[in-house]
């Protein structure tokens, strides 16, 4: 009685708002595919950097307790104050990645 004319049924927020979400969810799962946009991690293809790093710090070319922050060419003040304190204990390293660039 009187069900035909409401507004919001009962059962709006599971066939309404779920429906949009999953719509979108979709919706985002096809143009992934339509562009072929791969969303597999593979940190082998994606860090090189990183591993570079490792290999040094394994090789022992690069002392294992080294901060990362150290070995960037950009730094922000804090890491620079940081680095400012530990420079004389890591200072040797400091360019250990820009050696072989050059």
């Amino acid at each position: 009685m009187g069900g035909h004319m409401r507004l919001w049924h009962p059962k709006w927020f599971s066939r309404y708002l779920w429906g949009f979400v999953g719509s979108a969810q979709l919706m985002g799962f096809a143009a992934d595919q339509s562009y072929g946009i791969n969303r597999a991690k593979n940190p082998e293809v994606l860090w090189p950097w990183w591993h570079e790093i490792m290999r040094k710090k394994e090789n022992g070319e690069i002392p294992m307790d080294m901060p990362g922050y150290m070995l960037t060419k950009y730094r922000n003040e804090s890491e620079q104050r940081w680095s400012a304190e530990k420079e004389e204990k890591f200072g040797e390293f400091m360019n250990a990645m820009s050696a072989e660039e050059e």
